[in-house]
């Protein structure tokens, strides 16, 4: 049992390797200016999501100090 999940977990990691060497090989097929566009788009994504975090930490914060 233990061997059986040991080597599935090694499957997946192995996979998981491949697919990322596919991507990168697609990422150099691409042009500069899709590289950039989509680096652009990846970039506002994980901007909005840190603004989102920040605004609900800012409202805990503000809850905590309004209960004190």
């Amino acid at each position: 049992m233990f061997f059986n999940l040991f080597f599935r977990r090694k499957k997946k990691k192995i996979q998981e390797k491949i697919k990322s060497k596919f991507d990168i090989n697609n990422w150099m097929d691409l042009t500069k200016e899709e590289r950039l566009e989509i680096d652009s788009k990846e970039k506002d994504e994980k901007m909005r999501q840190k603004q989102v975090l920040l605004k609900s930490i800012r409202e805990e914060y503000i809850k905590i100090k309004k209960i004190k």
